[in-house]
């Protein structure tokens, strides 16, 4: 995937690959047995997206859409195959528990403008969803409701773009969540799901934090956090060199604290890798 020069030169933080070639390294640390394991995966869309560009917009996207795809045929299989593993499906539930909580956020807030913000948005499909979803079934509320994207990728940005060019109520712009500039202040609701996996704690404590300044009073923040799946882990950092952080319900809940939410619910998705979490903050 080709990106403009200006991101090129800027570390996304979920591209932890560091290897030129994964192969090479391989050989060198004498682990053969995973290269025929590589090779195989390399049919898979899914899998050599994953392999090539870590944790990418487009590899998250590929789960959200569950869609399989690859070549040669027996690649668009052993897509399939992926696409049900308990890693997968778990990523899936964070993308539909964004959308829930939005609705129902939206839900309870009163008869004025509102902004919903996902950051960093990728390709913000959840958004996407919601809008349509409101059109249909809530046309008030969809006629009052502003949704802003914000990536430091000018790519997913661009195809976010084209993905919701049916709605007039859209923004994408270009910035690092990671900077507390980059948030539209005086958001209702703000929506992070898959970054917080690749900070450390310090620096998910200072995301958290910037999130809450940026929302309105009595305003909701939506994010997740992974538990570790043996098999998952073991083969997106051997042959992905994906490293992600992993917390608990706890961890979770004890650092939206730290950042001054007044409130945080937690719950796990049916497959039991995923924290969901929705955080509010005091209405004064």
């Amino acid at each position: 995937m080709s990106q403009s020069p200006e991101i090129a030169a800027v570390r996304l933080v979920n591209r932890t690959r560091i290897s030129r070639s994964i192969p090479r390294r391989l050989l060198l640390e004498g682990k053969l047995h995973l290269l025929p394991v590589y090779a195989l995966l390399r049919t898979s869309d899914l899998a050599r997206e994953g392999m090539e560009n870590s944790g990418s917009f487009r590899f998250a996207d590929h789960i959200y859409r569950g869609k399989a795809s690859g070549r040669y045929g027996f690649g668009m299989l052993l897509d399939s195959v992926l696409l049900r593993l308990r890693g997968a499906r778990s990523m899936r539930s964070r993308f539909y528990h964004s959308q829930r909580e939005i609705l129902a956020a939206l839900d309870g807030l009163d008869a004025r403008e509102h902004t919903v913000v996902s950051v960093p948005s990728g390709i913000a499909r959840d958004l996407f969803n919601v809008a349509e979803s409101l059109r249909t079934n809530q046309p008030e509320t969809y006629a009052r409701t502003k949704f802003i994207g914000v990536d430091l990728d000018r790519v997913p940005l661009e195809l976010s773009r084209k993905l919701t060019r049916g709605h007039a109520n859209f923004t994408f712009v270009v910035a690092d969540a990671l900077h507390p500039a980059s948030l539209p202040k005086d958001a209702d609701i703000i929506a992070s799901l898959g970054f917080g996996e690749f900070l450390t704690d310090h620096a998910l404590a200072g995301f958290y934090a910037s999130c809450h300044s940026a929302l309105r009073p009595g305003g909701v923040f939506i994010t997740s956090a992974m538990n570790r799946d043996r098999i998952s882990d073991y083969l997106a950092r051997e042959l992905a060199e994906l490293h992600t952080h992993y917390r608990s319900a706890a961890q979770v809940t004890a650092l939206l604290q730290k950042a001054g939410f007044a409130t945080v619910r937690t719950s796990h998705d049916k497959v039991g890798l995923q924290t969901l979490a929705v955080a509010g903050k005091g209405e004064c």
